[in-house]
């Protein structure tokens, strides 16, 4: 009764789902993977228990029996098939950040960043062994076996063809991220694992197309792909939003993205945010550069194969960019545009960050405009790949509050015959009082892909009004508030433009408070 787990190559790899990167989207059908077990006998009783750790911390255990039991010669072949993407989603939190400190980068990356209680990101490993009944007594492996990814190590942009028998063990780790691959993504297959080891056989050559997507669908959003001059393939924010957007000088905007060390040992290689303004005539007017991992502290590279991969947040709009990093009259600014550069790597405290050297992410465009109306509504919301995003609605809002009381009837009657009744003789008195707040925006006239981007907003767990930042009275005077409304999606419509080709879409969408209004009880 001798029981292993098999090995493909002298590498060590039990099954082709192991060559995947570490990152993933939580949120999605697939991730499977597979356990091989081999043994001399069958035993019908045979599964594999599996615990799951997030954080280092066990969270969960799965008892699997196998999907596929074969026999050849003497040998059983037993199959087993992990799904632990549903479970582990319960340990991924998100919040948009509620505060930052005037004109103190580092303060603030400190709290919205590495010290953000709901880092919208997972840091998962698997511990695996089989067990079975052998006369009445459960009896088996250890549940000590890790299951590890294998990567394709080292790396570089001119390799297009690997085999799986030279990919290297990367560890343990993983990282869920926040976000999902839909079915409409066109990666492999719908309903499927979207990595390179569910379309790789054993002892084939695999030969990609796109470089820079090869071993994963995740890895568009890695900032480990450094390339010049800078495209729209090029590593991604965590949003689908448009690359170019209007907002005004009194608005916030955020982009999020990747950085740290993957669990297979990619450093994201974003140091640097690059800022230029430029006016009407496209002249630069001017620039700065703002350092992302501080040299000499926790925030620089990191050495070792330590897995600190999180979701970072970069404050770029107008008023992020006054408050935290420089004084911009942007009276004089036409557009802007922000991008993440890398830098010569930290490996030591002693050494100090060279950088900007080349871009690594694709860029984004803000263009400045007014609106003099008064119904600007600006909307923030959680997008489908772990970030927010920022809408202002500007062109109708109207404000309504539906009131719903329930009354009781308490006749009471003064002992004291020299004074009136308490409440002035009142005998029906309101028990409890009900607001609900609605509001209805809509939209101006936009295209489809605009329009599609915006559809994210109507299905959003997470959905805000965002209004100006405060500074509260009642706190630090550097201490700048986020003002968050949360509120529901209650209903949309739709009204489509149509001319031959053309297509332009006007949304009206309904909101619902979700915090509760507070009325005074009275008598």
């Amino acid at each position: 009764m001798g029981f292993g787990y098999q090995s493909l190559y002298s590498n060590g790899i039990n099954s082709n789902t192991q060559l995947r990167r570490s990152t993933d989207m939580v949120y999605q059908r697939g991730g499977t993977y597979e356990v091989v077990l081999t043994g001399t006998t069958y035993e019908s009783s045979m599964v594999l228990s599996v615990d799951l750790y997030s954080n280092d911390e066990l969270v969960g255990n799965m008892s699997i029996v196998p999907y596929n039991v074969s026999q050849s010669g003497g040998t059983y072949t037993y199959r087993f098939n992990i799904r632990p993407y549903s479970y582990l989603q319960n340990y991924v939190e998100t919040e948009h950040y509620q505060y930052y400190w005037l004109n103190d980068w580092y303060s603030t990356t400190e709290q919205i960043n590495w010290n953000n209680p709901y880092p919208n990101i997972n840091k998962v490993n698997f511990k695996y062994g089989y067990k079975y009944l052998y006369n009445g007594v459960l009896t088996g492996d250890t549940v000590t076996n890790d299951f590890n990814h294998f990567t394709d190590i080292p790396e570089c942009v001119s390799d297009t063809s690997f085999v799986p028998s030279g990919f290297t063990n990367t560890g343990k780790y993983f990282d869920y991220v926040g976000g999902t691959f839909q079915f409409d993504d066109n990666f492999i297959l719908q309903n499927f694992d979207q990595e390179i080891g569910t379309v790789v056989g054993t002892g084939m050559t695999i030969n990609t197309v796109d470089l820079y997507r090869r071993l994963s669908p995740m890895s568009q959003y890695l900032m480990d792909y450094p390339t010049v001059p800078e495209m729209s393939e090029t590593s991604r924010f965590l949003t689908d939003s448009p690359r170019i957007q209007h907002i005004q000088s009194t608005e916030n905007y955020v982009l999020w993205y990747l950085n740290g060390q993957t669990g297979d040992r990619m450093v994201i290689e974003a140091d640097y945010a690059v800022f230029e303004f430029y006016d009407e005539s496209n002249t630069l007017i001017t620039s700065f550069n703002q350092e992302l991992n501080f040299s000499g502290t926790t925030y620089q590279t990191p050495s070792g194969y330590t897995d600190t991969l999180k979701v970072f947040s970069l404050p770029c709009g107008p008023v992020d960019i006054n408050n935290i990093f420089a004084t911009i009259d942007f009276t004089q600014v036409s557009y802007y545009r922000v991008q993440l550069f890398y830098s010569y790597p930290t490996w030591s405290t002693a050494r100090v960050t060279v950088g900007p050297v080349g871009p690594v992410s694709e860029a984004f465009y803000f263009y400045l405009y007014d609106n003099c109306l008064p119904e600007d509504t600006r909307i923030c919301w959680l997008n489908n790949r772990g970030g927010y995003d920022y809408f202002t609605f500007r062109s109708y809002r109207q404000d309504t509050k539906k009131i719903k009381s329930q009354t009781y009837d308490s006749r009471y009657y003064s002992t004291n015959i020299s004074s009136p009744d308490r409440n002035i003789g009142r005998s029906v008195k309101t028990f409890a009082t009900d607001v609900d707040q609605d509001i209805v925006l809509e939209s101006e006239y936009i295209n489809i892909p605009v329009a599609q981007w915006l559809e994210q907003l109507f299905y959003s767990p997470q959905v805000y009004i965002m209004k100006n930042d405060y500074i509260s009275t009642m706190d630090r005077q550097d201490k700048v508030y986020k003002d968050l409304i949360p509120v529901q999606i209650l209903s949309t419509e739709v009204d489509t433009l149509t001319k031959k080709h053309k297509k332009l879409n006007k949304y009206k969408i309904t909101l619902g408070t979700s915090n509760n209004f507070f009325v005074n009880k009275g008598f």
